[in-house]
């Protein structure tokens, strides 16, 4: 154990597996926008919703949602999803510049983005329950 380590018999311990995610993952610094742990679930689902995409587009639409990521953590994502067989791409051949992959959700694609909005519900809900309960504490809104 490092120094000023706290062993892990003394710990706190999350109330509930929701509250160990949102403890886990909310940015620390004011401006960082949302943790980038949900760029796995808003890819899946913007993938769901628009039927097929550039890898940049899907940069794009990550970063307007308050997403900070960057270009290369996109396609690193991208890659790992196809890897699992949640996406396929293909070569599309551009008469204005280089060919560009479009992306595209496999049937395990869109099972994966069920569960994504499922998991983001629960964080959702997770995190009005924190600030309704802080609400109450104080008769005001955080």
């Amino acid at each position: 154990m490092t120094a000023g380590a706290m062993p892990p018999s003394m710990r706190p311990k999350p109330a509930s597996r929701n509250a160990w995610i949102m403890a886990t993952t909310m940015p620390t610094e004011a401006g960082e926008g949302l943790p980038r742990r949900f760029l796995p679930a808003f890819l899946l689902l913007s993938l769901e919703r628009d039927g097929t995409s550039y890898g940049y587009e899907l940069y794009e639409t990550v970063k307007s949602l308050g997403l900070s990521v960057d270009l290369a953590a996109v396609y690193r994502g991208l890659r790992a999803m196809q890897q699992r067989d949640q996406v396929t791409s293909q070569w599309v051949s551009s008469l204005s510049g280089p060919d560009r992959r479009l992306y595209s959700l496999t049937d395990s694609g869109r099972a994966s983005a069920a569960a994504a909005a499922e998991e983001l519900a629960q964080v959702r809900d997770g995190l009005i329950s924190a600030l309704e309960s802080f609400e109450a504490l104080d008769g005001s809104r955080p």
